[in-house]
């Protein structure tokens, strides 16, 4: 097993995008309306405003949670693949996985309903020896335990992760099913 010291790390960068933009403002306004109830006074209007506060503040908050989240993605190191938990669960949930117990890594696609049409999810998969045997199937051949979701906000691509793994293991077969997009998600 050779690789190099330091470890590659995966993280997400910001972005903004229309859709992302829309929801923050009809969050913001929402909750703006749901305080503007809590001081206007009245039990219907306090519980109401609450409510609003509650829904649409905490559903602000906890959408940006993967953007502002201090942890990365996935990081490489000389020992395995570690999938750490998302911000603000404990490290002590972070999944990792020794090279030797990988046997396989496979890039794959899971087409999804999504308004009228379909969205193409694409996904990193550290497929576990245990599970090497096992006949490639579509829909969800992975399991999210040693899955990543594929994400443009990555400061990586795909490719450089591939060549990531194979500074640690050279030997390690690389199996790409992606389907081609057929979406701007």
């Amino acid at each position: 097993m050779s690789g190099a010291s330091a470890p590659f790390v995966v993280t997400n960068r910001f972005r903004v995008t229309w859709e992302g933009a829309w929801l923050t403002v009809a969050c913001l306004v929402f909750t703006g309306i749901g305080v503007a109830l809590m001081l206007r006074g009245g039990v219907v209007d306090i519980v109401m405003g609450l409510l609003a506060v509650l829904v649409f503040g905490g559903a602000g908050a906890a959408s940006i949670t993967r953007l502002v989240s201090p942890r990365p993605v996935l990081e490489l190191d000389g020992h395995g693949a570690r999938f750490p938990a998302p911000w603000p669960r404990s490290t002590r949930e972070d999944i990792v996985l020794a090279w030797g117990e990988i046997s396989l890594l496979r890039a794959c696609t899971q087409v999804v309903p999504h308004r009228g049409g379909t969205v193409s999810l694409h996904y990193l998969d550290f497929v576990p020896v245990s599970e090497a045997d096992r006949p490639f199937r579509t829909p969800t051949p992975w399991r999210s335990d040693h899955a990543v979701r594929v994400r443009p906000t990555w400061d990586h691509s795909l490719d450089e992760i591939v060549a990531a793994v194979h500074t640690h293991r050279p030997e390690m077969p690389f199996e790409d099913r992606r389907e081609p997009r057929n979406d701007h998600v």
